[in-house]
């Protein structure tokens, strides 16, 4: 396959050459022309790895192996010194490896195509490299990846058709195919199973994949507002909740060996003062903590019974409630702030439909006492957190799920979490935008 390709060094690799460099105490490197002459041929790029070496082929050659062992070098597809695609690396583990095979290509099935900035990007979950799309109409020629091509059906003079190939299989977006179409990893019995998301999602919100900041980056400070702590308090005062009383309870430890998913309603509904005990011990506010910069947080933090990523505590309970002693049914969100329900306005028929998902789901003959669904404030966590937002908010909902658990076998309730449900039909009850606070978890509560 032939493969045309220049070189250039990574963005926002540089080179440095300035007198106030040693005034700045940094050292100026004393290399000869022909490695000066090579640095700065990749920083201008445009050149082929023949190109740069040619001078000191072994010396050069060796240096320019050590810039992409740290990840700083990248493949250039370029027309008439303008470039098409660029080839970037995004771990220090990438290594420029087009694989082998002749025959027709086709795309692999987790790979994906977005904007970003100007210009378009294709990725692969495995990749560890990505494509930079700088020309338009190279958008043509990988829609047709979409089934077995060969070089030459691509579209392109065969030297640009072979370096893009290249280009994409370094990057794990494609492959040969064999005579079937099939790729390397539809013969593969672990990749067969995992779904397209799903990779993306555990790639993306994980470390050692990809070079993007991870953790809390607080990329937004300055510029947007965290979400408080707690969401703002409708005009009208909710129903409080009683407060339990203190009490011993049953051993921690029997209470772990006695949790069950119970799915069918007891005879008796859940009464006012068992729902207002479970949501005290599970998701009450203890304590609001304002912010404070001078220890690293810029935003209010939350104490709660149970825990929660950088203590910011973003999933709200809302209620849709069948039958409760003393509580009249309807749709509800819990005030974590105040230990009260707000009864939402309006719902209408979707909350019915969320109660009948839930029964059908637990494969039970009546509906439960209580749906509780887990809205998560998503920007609340992705104001401190880069990569694992999404993750993180999903962990605190497992955490969120143990402790509901937990205490309601305490109370001596019949809990079920669900594994699924349906976020359409909560933003139509709720009438919450979907970006802005979306369903991530479904339990439902009633007498045992």
């Amino acid at each position: 396959m032939a493969s045309a390709l220049t070189l250039a060094l990574k963005v926002p690799v540089r080179l440095l050459d300035s007198p106030g460099l040693e005034e700045a105490g940094v050292k100026r490197l004393g290399f000869p022309e022909s490695r000066r002459a090579f640095l700065e041929a990749l920083a201008r790029g445009g050149s082929t790895e023949a190109e740069l070496c040619a001078s000191a082929p072994r010396e050069l050659g060796y240096l320019l192996a050590r810039l992409e062992q740290e990840g700083w070098i990248c493949h250039v597809l370029a027309r008439d010194g303008r470039a098409l695609a660029t080839l970037e690396p995004l771990t220090p583990a990438f290594r420029f490896r087009p694989p082998a095979g002749g025959g027709p290509w086709r795309m692999s099935r987790f790979a994906w195509i977005r904007r970003t900035g100007d210009g378009a990007v294709l990725e692969h979950p495995l990749g560890l490299g990505r494509v930079m799309l700088h020309e338009p109409a190279l958008l043509e020629p990988l829609g047709r990846l979409a089934t077995p091509q060969d070089a030459l059906d691509l579209g392109l003079a065969p030297a640009e058709a072979g370096a893009l190939l290249a280009l994409l299989g370094a990057a794990g977006a494609a492959a040969p195919c064999g005579p079937g179409g099939e790729l390397p990893e539809d013969l593969d019995p672990a990749l067969r199973q995992w779904e397209f998301h799903d990779l993306l999602f555990h790639s993306r919100s994980r470390q050692g994949t990809h070079g993007d900041p991870v953790g809390g980056t607080f990329r937004f400070l300055g510029e947007l507002d965290p979400l408080p702590a707690l969401p703002p308090a409708p005009a009208e005062p909710g129903i409080q909740l009683p407060e339990p009383r203190p009490g011993r309870g049953r051993p921690f430890f029997n209470v772990l060996e006695a949790r069950r998913s119970i799915r069918a309603p007891g005879r008796d509904p859940i009464s006012l003062p068992q729902l207002g005990a479970f949501l005290h011990h599970v998701a009450r506010v203890r304590g609001v903590v304002p912010p404070d910069p001078q220890a690293g947080r810029a935003y209010e933090a939350v104490s709660a019974p149970c825990p929660g990523g950088g203590a910011l505590h973003e999933i709200e309970l809302y209620l849709t409630v069948s039958r409760c002693a003393g509580l009249e049914p309807g749709f509800y969100h819990y005030a974590a702030g105040t230990h009260a329900l707000e009864p939402w306005p309006s719902p209408g028929a979707a909350s019915g439909q969320l109660l009948l998902q839930a029964q059908r789901a637990m494969g039970a003959a009546a509906a439960p006492d209580i749906l509780f669904t887990l809205a998560a404030r998503v920007q609340r966590v992705a104001w401190k957190y880069q990569s694992i937002a999404y993750a993180l908010i999903l962990k605190n909902t497992g955490v969120l799920y143990q402790q509901m658990y937990l205490v309601a076998t305490a109370l001596g309730l019949a809990p079920c979490a669900l594994g699924a449900g349906d976020t359409r039909l909560f933003a139509q009850a709720s009438g919450l935008a979907f970006t802005r606070e979306t369903s991530v978890g479904e339990f439902t509560l009633s007498g045992r």
